[in-house]
């Protein structure tokens, strides 16, 4: 690894039955090519992939709290998938599934994720070119985190606090904040 600092990517081909091999060997390619790069992903009915942490299927918490810890969220363009990695402050990178490829029945996935992602919501990469160059830089972290969770309000707060911190982008508080601050016990 050279020292690089560890990505932890967490992908999710979703529960359908149509095995999803593209986007496992995306990941894989994209693993080999970032240094660094470390990726378990929920592959469903696609078949394991040599060098690729794979794991069959995951509940629902699980999932959860291995999209709160990720670096990063690699995904298939099913709406739930998709708005849990949101729920828990990631812009996604969504890889929708192609009935073309024998990946789905139809091109649901394809159209739902082409409209997010003109909304600015989702990255969407077309070829392993564009995921590497997706993770080859840090993922931006978002605060608009699911409200009713107040563990993952929290994350997502804590997260961004972090960011304004070493970006140098918290605010200045003015003279007269940091004298009251400093008179309460």
């Amino acid at each position: 690894m050279s020292g690089a600092t560890p990505i932890r990517l967490v992908g999710s081909v979703g529960t359908d039955h149509h095995p999803f091999v593209r986007m496992l060997q995306w990941i894989a390619a994209a693993q080999t090519s970032i240094d660094g790069l470390q990726a378990l992903v929920q592959r469903g009915a696609t078949p394991p992939l040599d060098g690729l942490e794979t794991v069959e299927y995951v509940g629902a918490d699980e999932l959860e709290a291995l999209m709160l810890a990720a670096d990063a969220v690699v995904c298939h363009g099913g709406p739930g998938t998709i708005s849990l990695a949101v729920r828990c402050g990631h812009r996604p990178i969504v890889i929708a599934r192609d009935p073309s490829h024998g990946e789905h029945v139809d091109d649901h996935q394809m159209r739902y994720t082409a409209r997010l992602h003109a909304e600015g919501q989702i990255d969407m990469p077309t070829d392993l070119v564009q995921l590497i160059a997706l993770l080859s830089v840090p993922r931006p972290r978002s605060a608009a985190v699911d409200q009713t969770r107040p563990e993952l309000a929290a994350a997502a707060r804590f997260g961004e606090l972090v960011h304004q911190l070493t970006t140098g982008a918290l605010p200045k508080r003015r003279w007269r904040q940091r004298i009251l601050l400093r008179r309460v016990p």
